[in-house]
């Protein structure tokens, strides 16, 4: 069995002319938010046995305050691949995961956060499916588990979705 927890980094200053999109790094609300995400981590026990995470400064502090609020230090990789990554591009870095990993985070950036978890959860019409169908604001954590155990055999539509939280539900 396998447990995927997807996280989409917390909210971002803007850029600008002097900052460039991938050092932008989190608002005040961002950082509050990882601290809310983390803490609810915590209270639920969620720990990936290993974190994905794309390179940009505002993925890398969002991952760096929630794990730090949840109290946990997993081993942690910043994927360039990852960077505005799409579905496709998430999928293909989770099946490259070692299969003696049996939960793992992906952080990352939207569209592609709330593709992913689109296509790999079970398209089955829940209060949480129905929710996670809306949006995937920032801060956003769904977790979904596969019945699986190799992540090369995760595939499109057999993830069942176990819980998808926002930070201003929380």
């Amino acid at each position: 069995m396998k447990t995927l927890y997807l996280l989409r980094h917390a909210k971002a200053e803007p850029g600008g002319k002097d900052v460039s999109d991938p050092e932008r790094i989190l608002s005040a609300r961002g950082r509050e938010a990882c601290i809310t995400v983390g803490t609810y981590m915590k209270a639920k026990k969620y720990v990936p046995g290993v974190v994905l995470c794309s390179p940009s400064a505002r993925t890398k502090e969002t991952l760096e305050r929630v794990v730090l609020a949840a109290g946990i230090q997993p081993e942690h990789r910043f994927e360039n691949t990852l960077y505005l990554a799409t579905a496709e591009e998430i999928l293909r870095a989770i099946h490259a995961l070692n299969d003696d990993v049996s939960s793992a985070m992906v952080v990352g950036h939207n569209p592609g956060m709330h593709h992913i978890s689109l296509l790999l959860s079970r398209p089955k019409h829940t209060e949480l499916r129905t929710t996670l169908e809306l949006k995937f604001p920032t801060c956003a954590f769904a977790v979904l588990r596969f019945d699986h155990e190799r992540w090369e055999d995760v595939v499109p539509g057999e993830g069942m979705l176990l819980d998808f939280v926002t930070p201003g539900e929380l």
